[in-house]
């Protein structure tokens, strides 16, 4: 007797696994500081203040040689790799022998200039360089398909480091302004309170970026990464989102045919049940649970001369597998039956009585035997189709282009490493919890809150996975506002990004801040959003200063539609260090005023939010838990 097992229910169950794992591979500290370790870091970073050494500032060269060697690298593996036409074609995009000549003025340029003229060539050589990576920069930076490819990365790198390294050519300069942001980060640690540990965070992360660059306290920074050392982005689909796109009811008929402890049986038999879905508490990997369970029935005959049996069957089947989800794909561990078959025997059919006497004494005596055995067998057929249906199941990692991995080469493109993930479930979620964390970056002191409720979807972000991936995308860059709703569409496909509706003649344009580009805070149940920039122009208006934009968003109960984030009052923009503004100033702020009160809008997550699965609503899901706290925005959807 072959069964089945609902095979259907198995491909439904596939379509849940590939989801979890889309959805879940595929948006500072965040976090809040005891006081005492607020303390421990100022008196670390005095300490250390006193022992800055200017020979340890890398030089200038150091990094050209650099970008020199991946020049060569890119050129070699563009000729090696492709074709006459396509090498020709990167080449031209990628300038490579403008930013070679540019290198190549600025070594030849007097290191020590001794007069007025040999300053002027200097100071020009520098200039120029300073355009070209910023123009290269920007050329690496954008979602072009083949900026992933092996080696344009590592020149993305080295472009990135010779133009920080722009900044700190005079050596002992840079100790002095490494000198000045210690003495101002320890200030702002000292004064801290819990109105300002956002502040704290990027406080430290700023001079922990600016450390590294200078290569100064490798002890602090190393005490300061080991700190900030927690995922900074958890999502869980929920176990009853799961249930219901896996669970379903089956009845499958089969014929029966075998030969069981020597008497030939034939008739049909129906396994009529369910299959259903649990969590299992897991680290490390995630792991679901199916479970088969079902009633068999059976009419059937058996033949063996000189007489035939009538007889019925019945009794109940379970069945377990456990699959295991992890970055490598879904792993199946071998399934596990257990049936209990009984049988009654309702005739025995001979032209003779005394025949048919002997064959019910004999079968009814063979009835234990032959119903343990038709138990051994029926849990054996059951493992192996559970085994052969969810082995059908195509594995992660085949080549083929999903969601997830067109979002990882986007990004690869924008230069933004792939986190790493670690899988995890219990009864409640299916979790994938990231860190998105360079060498140069910190990410959350405190790991995610728990989420309260259980829901559909939980999405957890951290205050430090938007800055480490903004500083690498937007950091330094100008940008319109069109290049903007063109990054996020890269980014997001499935979001539709409205065109600016405006009456402006002319585009906004605005220079993002080298570090923290992008104002993203969550705490004391409130959210704050914006940007930090160096210059912002419209038409023939400019403002070249540093410049803050935010607002202040409050989660927000609607009836019949769930949380929103309401903001709070105007659009806030200031000009940190600057005093007062001029008459023209003045005129170039209400722009900007108009123009970030139509990019900050009055509500967020005011739309519902549409997932591809048909066991959730067509019109989408909305957010009905939400809480903002230590640098953790926490959303549950259903």
């Amino acid at each position: 007797m072959t069964i089945h097992l609902a095979l259907p229910a198995m491909r439904r169950f596939s379509a849940v696994a590939l989801f979890s794992v889309l959805v879940l591979d595929a948006a500072c500290c965040c976090a809040q500081l005891s006081q005492s370790d607020v303390e421990y870091f100022a008196d670390r970073i005095d300490t250390a203040a006193d022992q800055l050494d200017v020979a340890t500032v890398p030089s200038l060269d150091e990094f050209v040689d650099q970008v020199q060697a991946a020049i060569a690298t890119v050129q070699q593996e563009l000729r090696i790799g492709g074709d006459a036409a396509n090498t020709s074609a990167w080449l031209g995009y990628l300038k490579l022998n403008e930013l070679s000549e540019a290198l190549t003025a600025v070594q030849q340029a007097p290191s020590d200039p001794a007069s007025r003229d040999e300053a002027r060539t200097q100071m020009l050589a520098l200039a120029q360089l300073d355009k070209v990576l910023g123009d290269m920069r920007l050329r690496l930076t954008i979602n072009y398909p083949g900026l992933e490819r092996a080696q344009i990365p590592r020149l993305r790198t080295a472009v990135r480091q010779l133009d920080a390294m722009l900044r700190h050519r005079d050596p002992q300069r840079s100790i002095e302004y490494v000198a000045t942001q210690m003495a101002d980060a320890s200030k702002t640690l000292r004064a801290a309170d819990t109105t300002t540990a956002a502040d704290v965070f990027y406080q430290l992360d700023e001079l922990t970026r600016l450390l590294i660059e200078t290569r100064q306290a490798p002890l602090l920074v190393a005490d300061i990464r080991g700190r900030f050392v927690n995922s900074n982005l958890r999502i869980g689909v929920g176990s009853n989102l799961i249930s219901r796109i896996a669970t379903r009811p089956f009845q499958e008929p089969t014929a029966i045919n075998e030969c069981l402890l020597g008497t030939f049986i034939r008739g049909r038999a129906t396994l009529t049940g369910t299959v259903t879905t649990c969590l299992l508490p897991s680290e490390g990997v995630a792991k679901i649970q199916l479970i088969l369970s079902g009633d068999l029935t059976s009419q059937n005959r058996g033949y063996r001369k000189p007489v035939t049996v009538d007889a019925v069957g019945y009794g109940h089947v379970t069945a377990t597998k456990v699959l295991n989800l992890n970055d490598a794909g879904i792993h199946a561990e071998p399934a596990v039956a257990s049936a209990q078959l009984s049988s009654k025997i309702q005739r025995v059919n001979h032209p003779l009585k005394i025949v048919r006497r002997i064959a019910m004494k004999k079968a009814l005596e063979q009835k234990g035997a032959t119903n343990a055995e038709g138990s051994r067998r029926m849990e054996r057929r059951v493992a192996e189709n559970f085994d052969r249906q969810t082995d059908q199941t195509a594995p992660l990692g085949d080549g083929k282009s999903t969601p997830l991995r067109d979002l990882v080469d986007v990004l690869g493109r924008l230069g933004v490493d792939e986190p790493s993930r670690v899988w995890s479930s219990e009864t409640r979620y299916l979790l994938t919890t990231l860190r998105q964390r360079t060498d140069d970056d910190l990410a959350a002191a405190v790991p995610p809150p728990s989420v309260a409720g259980s829901h559909d979807l939980s999405v957890q972000i951290h205050e430090s996975l938007i800055n480490n991936v903004m500083t690498r995308i937007l950091a330094g860059r100008t940008m319109t506002g069109s290049q903007l709703r063109q990054l996020g569409k890269s980014l997001l496909p499935e979001l539709q990004f409205a065109a600016d509706q405006s009456d402006e003649a002319e585009e906004p344009i605005i220079t993002f801040s080298r570090t923290r580009p992008i104002i993203f805070e969550a705490r004391q149940g409130k959210v704050w959003i914006g940007l930090r920039g160096t210059r912002f122009q419209q038409g023939d208006q400019s403002l070249k200063m540093p410049l803050r934009v935010r607002a202040e968003y409050l989660p927000t109960f609607v009836q019949g539609h769930g949380f929103v984030l309401q903001r709070l009052g105007e659009v806030e923009i200031d000009f940190p260090g600057t005093q007062r503004l001029s008459i023209g100033q003045i005129a170039t702020r209400k722009k900007m005023e108009r123009v970030f009160d139509r990019s900050l809008p009055m509500q967020l997550l005011d739309k519902p939010i549409r997932v591809p699965v048909k066991q959730l609503p067509e019109s989408g899901i909305r957010v009905q838990e939400i809480s903002a706290q230590q640098g953790w925005l926490s959303l549950g959807m259903r």
